[in-house]
């Protein structure tokens, strides 16, 4: 490894999945549950720190390891606010009720954050290439990209956003094919077998005959 090479933040233990779904869906699901027990994948500073690292490649906003260094305790309370909020707004449209103004509003506003214009970087045995730059900080910066892509996803037309229906699963995800039930190999693996299981358990029993 080169010694230039950035370091990645030490890894939570039993850390929040990443599915490969729209980031938006990724965000909400920092909540998500082990073994029956709920989670939080944003719970402190380095949880944050992780998930923004881990995800770095899928924001605009550029990340350095000084970036993610100096977050605080109130950097973690405004994604985790962002983060409920989004789900909230998810779970309504999911379940065809009305949302939370509060919700919305929070939404929003972390939407307007975002304040970024390209940079242009070339250096002599470079190619030129822009980077986006902001006068809010990097931090703010993702706050409102995570939030521009909330509001895509419910906008969206073409998109369907399901809860997978394993046992104990509270993660979300982008329905292809149509007829995808969960959110992953492993939570179908463990809803066929709480099925099988039922059916043995619990067997139907013969008509009665008169």
């Amino acid at each position: 490894m080169s010694p230039h090479a950035p370091l990645a933040p030490h890894p939570p233990a039993e850390g929040p999945p990443l599915l490969g779904e729209p980031l938006a869906l990724e965000f909400v699901n920092t909540h998500y549950a082990v073994r029956g027990c709920l989670r939080d994948g944003l719970a402190g500073t380095r949880e944050l720190a992780w998930w923004l690292w881990a995800c770095r490649e899928r924001f605009a906003t550029v990340l350095s390891e000084e970036h993610l260094a100096r977050i605080g305790p109130s950097d973690v309370m405004c994604f985790q606010q962002l983060r409920d909020a989004a789900r909230r707004l998810i779970e309504a449209q999911t379940l065809g009720q009305a949302p939370d103004p509060r919700d919305i509003a929070q939404v929003n506003r972390a939407g307007g954050l975002g304040r970024s214009w390209p940079v242009l970087v070339w250096e002599n045995d470079g190619r030129p290439h822009a980077v986006p730059t902001g006068a809010c900080g990097p931090l703010l910066e993702c706050q409102a990209e995570l939030a521009h892509e909330t509001v895509r996803l419910i906008t969206s037309p073409t998109l369907t956003v399901k809860p997978c229906l394993a046992p104990g699963c509270v993660l979300y995800f982008e329905r292809t094919p149509p007829r995808r039930e969960w959110c992953s190999p492993g939570c179908g693996n463990r809803a066929r077998a709480a099925r099988h299981y039922n059916r043995h358990r619990n067997p139907t029993p013969p008509p009665a005959h008169p």
